[in-house]
């Protein structure tokens, strides 16, 4: 493997290749050549889900090994297992567990200056200092330069005196508890203002001409169910057709548009470690409900970070997975319906 800092595809023969700075940080390096694998598979690329399962790991720890935007080295032996999971250039696999061992090397603290201590444990003391002068019968005998002072407190007391702190620091809690309750508990709802219409979650209802928002969310999903559409921001004859064969393939009503009946169909279960059309789909809804977030078709945990928040704010169960309800809850916050 080339290592002169840049990821691309090389070559008429499609393969994937990762150049990785010597100068990087052998984590980044190595996070970056796992991605290369995992983007450049050929067919049906597998999800993080299914690769964390076959390197015996579990899928947020895969999602960091997989995300050069937070970087986590994976050991060698999942390093080997995603090599042959992806079918990745068999060159590239010594490169890649030479990184990995290198960043294991990096984590490492190293060993303290000043040489190492004596040895101690049972039976084993200091040597005394050598005396400057025998010590005869009533000569002084300084005192050492670690003798104790004073005896040792024992076991019992000190417990007991434990036991007493915890005690009162949980009284302590408990009180100022009380006392801050009134300031710290959640706001009541404010009441809508006179006359104001509040917002009701409603499935759009996204026909030939619709512009923007409504026309990337349905081709984002189209493309995530399969449908070779163009994510265009233009509901155009093309997306119409992919939509009603959609329509036929469920038994749904064929009229090309994606209503009350037709998005609960469209839309897909996500979570950490997703990624894919739909993913993007996910990430634009937040971003024009108000929570930017980056349009990378990557679930990562930022990408759940935002959810979360976005959740608690509309009264959802704060899970960081997106179901049905969920889209449905960003499918209504978006700005203004526009028709081409």
């Amino acid at each position: 493997m080339d290592c002169t800092g840049a990821t691309g595809t090389g070559g008429t023969t499609g393969e994937t290749t990762t150049r990785v700075s010597a100068a990087v940080d052998p984590a980044a390096a190595l996070t970056a050549v796992l991605r290369a694998w995992w983007v450049g598979t050929t067919g049906v690329r597998p999800t993080q889900k299914a690769l964390a399962r076959r390197a015996g790991v579990d899928q947020a720890t895969m999602s960091r090994y997989l995300n050069p935007g937070r970087p986590m080295a994976a050991p060698p032996a999942v390093v080997e297992a995603l090599h042959d999971a992806l079918g990745a250039p068999p060159g590239e696999l010594d490169q890649a567990l030479r990184l990995a061992r290198a960043a294991q090397g990096a984590r490492r603290v190293p060993r303290a200056r000043g040489g190492t201590a004596p040895p101690q444990g049972p039976g084993l003391e200091p040597a005394p200092a050598p005396a400057s002068e025998p010590v005869g019968p009533g000569a002084a005998v300084p005192a050492a330069p670690h003798a104790r002072v004073a005896p040792p407190i024992s076991v019992p007391v000190l417990g007991y005196v434990h036991r007493v702190l915890w005690l009162l620091l949980a009284c302590a809690a408990f009180a100022a508890g009380l006392w801050l309750r009134p300031v710290i508990a959640p706001p009541a709802a404010t009441p809508a203002a006179a006359g104001a219409t509040p917002v009701q979650d409603d499935w759009p209802v996204t026909r030939l001409g619709d512009v923007l928002w409504e026309a990337r969310t349905v081709q984002y999903l189209l493309r995530e169910r399969k449908y070779d559409v163009a994510v265009t921001g233009t509901v155009d004859a093309a997306t119409v057709g992919a939509v009603t064969r959609f329509q036929k393939s469920l038994g749904l009503v064929q009229d090309g548009r994606v209503g009350p009946r037709t998005w609960p169909r469209l839309v897909v279960p996500l979570a950490g470690g997703d990624y894919g059309p739909a993913v993007e789909a996910l990430q634009s809804l937040l971003t024009g409900a108000g929570h930017p977030t980056v349009v990378s078709g990557d679930f990562t945990s930022e990408t759940e970070d935002v959810l979360r928040i976005y959740q608690a704010e509309r009264g959802l169960l704060v899970t960081g997975r997106v179901t049905t309800r969920d889209w449905l809850s960003l499918l209504s916050h978006q700005g203004p319906r526009l028709h081409g």
